[in-house]
Parts: C-alpha cells; structure tokens; sequence
C-alpha cells in the first residue's frame, strides 16, 4: 500500500510541522503534494489525485470541509483529517455528512495525528485484503462457473433437479436460461469407423470438435447451449427466437445438419431430436427422447436424422413400479455405465417425487434402497468411502432430511458421486452392446427367441440387457423383438407364393391367429388387408 498525502493550511509553519513531524514511512503513506488554499489543491489534485487529505477547517476562500467535499468528487474513497479550533470545533463536528475520518484540535498533539494514521492505516490494510479475498473468490467462481454450468446442465436433461422454481434459482446464479419460450434438444452422436486407426476415444473427440463447431455455426441464434455428455455425444439446448414456427424451423434446421453430417468422412455421424417443450423442468424428455430416437440408428437404418416422432409407431412401453426401476439401475450402474444410470436416476425421481401413492415412510425407504444397493456395488470395486463418506454417513445424511425435494435432491447427488466413482472404474460400451443384441435377433427371429438367449449371445444378465433396451431404445425387449419380427413379415406378405402361415413360421410364430392379431395390432392391418393394400393377391 502506498497512500499519497496532501497538507493543505495558510500557515507555512503548521503545514510543514505536520509534514516533518511524522514518519509517514511507517503508515504506507507519503505526502506527494502541498498547498496554502484550496483552489492549488484542487489544481494539484487534478494531477495526482491523493488518497488522505489533512486540512485546516478555516482558510481564505474555500474552507476545508468544501476542500474536502470537492475533492471527494475526485477521489470518493479520500480519507480525511480536519484541523480545527476550539471555537470551529461544534461547527465542524455538525459537519460529519461529509464523512471525516478525525478532528485535530489547534495545537496539534503529533502523538493524536499518529494514532489517527495508524488507525487509518490498519482500516486501509483490512480493506485491501478484503478487496483481494474478494478477487480471489470472484476469481474462484469464474474458473468454478463453467463447471457449474456443465454440470447444471447435465443434471437438468437427466431429470434429475425436482421442480422448476429449482431450476430456475440456479440458472439464474450462473446465468444460464435467462429468456423464458420454447426450448428442444438435439443430440448428436458419433460413430467412429472401426477399420480407421486410432481409438474410439481419439475419432470421436476430433470429429465431435469439428462437427460440434458447424452444427454451432448452422444453429445461429437458436443456439442456447451446447453440452457434451459422458460417452461423447453432443447435445444442443435450442430456444425458440420471437415470433417463429418454433418446431417447424428446428425440423428444418436437422435437415440442414443431417446434410452436412454426410459429409465428414471417417465417422458416422447421426442426429436426433426430441419434443418442443416450454418448461426448463421439461428438458429432460426432450432429451431423452432426442436420445432414444437417435438410438433407432442402431435397427440398421442408413439415415442420419431421427425425430422423436418415429418412436411413436413402436407404441408406448408398459410403466415399471419404482422397485422396477431401481432394480434395472443397479443393473445398468454395476456396468459403470454413467450415462445410462443417470437416466433411469432420472425417471425414477420423476416416478416418486410428488406421488400420492407414496408416503414419507415408503419414500425414505426407496431412496435408502437406491444409495445401500450402489454404495454395495461401488464399493465391491473400490474404497467408495474414501471417496464419498461412510455408508453409516449417508445413511445419516439421507435420515436428516425433512421435506421430499430435499430429500430427492440428497439421494441424485449421492448416487451421482456413486456414478462418477464407478464409471472411473469401469467404462461399459453400452450402445455397442445394445447393436451387437439387436444384430443378433435380426439373425435369429424365426427361431424361439427369449430375453436370456438373447442376453446369454452378449455375455450379459437378463436384467440388464433388459434394462439396456430400456433406457437407449424406449421401448422393452419383447416389443423390440415383436416389431423385428413385424417389419420381416411386411417383406414375406410381398410374395405371392408364400402362405399366411408359412409368412407366420418364418417370423417365428407356430399359431397364425396369434400372428394376425399381433400384426394388426402393430400395423393396423391384417396381414391380408396389408397384401390388399399393396395389390397382392391372396394364395391362402
């Protein structure tokens, strides 16, 4: 700290008593300028502003609480010390507003003008460590908010922050989602060649950061946020701008991608985009249906664009109870499969929280359910509670809670450190998985095909392949199977030759009724209103 000083008195003789008399060294201070009257100690001031003024109250012109006023407008932070006598004293203490530091009454005691320094030194010095805790904080925060904002949005798209009012406090801290509308998600993956060299890891980072910067690009201003998730997929938060066809400018805008997507070589790259929705507490269907419909590429199809509308024709899956989803959770998180776990975590807060059919009892019950079950799994692979904390803490953590949304807040956060301790422990391609059990039931559909032979052909457990299809198609693994099943069949019914029941054999059903009743089901037709539809005539 170097204060700069300034002595202003019309007497030579008491400006320099004060100048000589005091180690100014010793308070940080030095005095940088001096003058008889007000007016050259404005003029000086201009110059070199000061940082304490010690001024005589009474001088010729302009007296020294105007000075002091004035030269406040040069330097709001002045320090003063006003010199006075007994018969100005009242006048001057009437005359705190201006914001004097301290009285000196004529004739000047230097070890009163000494206190006075050291009290404004030692005021200085507390000021300037608060000011550079204050910068060390902010400095912390802004290296801290890309962070938080990463993981805000992470958490706002897995579903995993109850409510809107939630959401909003926090966006609101970091700054994020400041204009209420519309918003959709898009979801970009990337599917790298096997045959370049290279890994996974290396095709995916630099295609994702070459076709992330275009897909930015062709966005524009409906651009709000992009993200990356934990296997490397980019997701962009799109928002609606005043006064468009929202859905119809962002279908638009995947056709545009998709386009440009054919175009990079090496990687296969293939969109999808979830529903319009108007709430930020909604962003986690838009995802995960952006996400599902993307997944549909894995059927085998050659398009690179998928709209959550194509899931609506496999019909919804049957609702699984909370005990359900938790048990496909576990399933999916002993596989260290993050991003998959984060997303039945979602769905099985959304299934709890708020439902009346669930009381606080039962409530307490599943949420310490969820965390014992993968605090077992995590810590039969590692020393979770170096990482996390005890069981016996968390337990005691999860009791303490009173209200529900603070409850289901402590359990995601919880299980969310679990998942990200696990995934460092075992990395589960889970996509691949899901292909290589798909290409296997379009080998294998005309034969007896169970969710164990299938699970048994990919090296897994029933459940979690079960749970698998679940989370990255949407639909169970029966209705996968029936609708592989359906689509061949559509392709049998184009020949003529065949019989309904030998179309019905080759998919793998013995008894045709069952066959027809499933396929109009699906379709809408029966199979011979299907061949009638297509101008085939009938041989059966």
């Amino acid at each position: 700290m170097d204060f700069k000083v300034f002595v202003v008195d019309d007497e030579e003789r008491q400006r320099n008593a004060i100048i000589r008399h005091i180690d100014w060294e010793r308070y940080h201070m030095r005095v940088t300028g001096q003058a008889e009257d007000a007016g050259s100690a404005i003029e000086l001031a201009r110059q070199d502003v000061p940082d304490l003024l010690v001024t005589d109250i009474r001088m010729h012109g302009v007296s020294g609480l105007e000075l002091s006023a004035r030269m406040r407008e040069l330097n709001p932070r002045l320090r003063v010390i006003v010199v006075t006598g007994y018969e100005e004293f009242e006048y001057a203490k009437s005359a705190l507003d201006i914001g004097v530091d301290a009285f000196l009454v004529k004739p000047i005691r230097f070890e009163e003008l000494s206190a006075i320094l050291e009290r404004i030194c030692q005021s200085e010095q507390q000021e300037l460590s608060k000011m550079r805790e204050d910068m060390r904080i902010k400095e912390q925060l802004d290296a801290f908010k890309p962070i938080a904002r990463e993981q805000l949005l992470q958490e706002a798209m897995h579903g995993l922050i109850i409510g809107e009012e939630a959401i909003r406090t926090r966006a609101d801290a970091l700054g994020m989602f400041a204009r209420k509308g519309l918003r959709r998600v898009f979801v970009i993956v990337i599917d790298p060649d096997t045959d370049a060299s290279g890994s996974r890891e290396e095709q995916v980072s630099q295609v994702g950061q070459t076709f992330g910067e275009t897909a930015s690009l062709q966005c524009g201003p409906l651009l709000e946020e992009r993200m990356t998730t934990q296997r490397g997929n980019i997701v962009l938060l799109l928002q609606q701008q005043e006064g468009s066809d929202f859905e119809r400018e962002t279908d638009l805008l995947l056709d545009r991608l998709g386009r440009e997507a054919v175009r990079i070589e090496g990687c296969k790259i293939s969109l999808g985009a979830g529903p319009v929705v108007d709430a930020l507490s909604q962003l986690s269907k838009s995802f995960l249906l952006a996400q599902r419909a993307v997944n549909r590429r894995l059927l085998g199809n050659d398009e690179r664009t998928f709209n959550w509308r194509d899931l609506q024709e496999t019909g919804p899956s049957p609702d699984k109870s909370a005990e359900e989803l938790i048990g496909d959770f576990l399933e999916v998180f002993a596989a260290g499969d993050s991003q998959s776990s984060l997303s039945l975590l979602g769905e099985i807060v959304r299934r709890i929280a708020g439902n009346p059919q669930i009381d606080e009892t039962q409530l307490r019950s599943l949420c310490l359910q969820l965390i014992s079950g993968a605090n077992r799994i995590a810590a039969e692979i590692g020393d979770v509670g170096r990482r996390i904390g005890p069981e016996k803490k968390l337990w005691e953590q999860i009791l303490a809670c009173k209200e529900e949304p603070e409850l289901l807040q402590e359990t995601v956060r919880i299980i969310t450190g679990l998942c990200d301790f696990i995934a460092d422990k075992k990395k589960s391609p889970s996509q691949i998985v899901v292909q290589n059990a798909l290409d296997y039931m379009h080998k294998h559909y005309s034969e007896n095909l169970s969710l164990r032979s299938v699970a048994e052909s990919v090296f897994l457990s029933p459940n979690y392949l079960g749970a698998l299809f679940r989370s990255e198609l949407g639909v169970s693994f029966t209705d996968q199977l029936i609708q592989i099943r359906v689509n061949q069949a559509k392709e049998l019914l184009r020949q003529p030759q065949l019989k309904l029941y030998e179309v019905a054999e080759n998919v793998g059903y013995q008894n045709v009724g069952y066959f027809t009743n499933l396929f109009k089901r699906i379709t809408g037709w029966s199979p011979k209103e299907y061949r009638t539809y297509l101008g085939i005539s009938q041989q059966d």
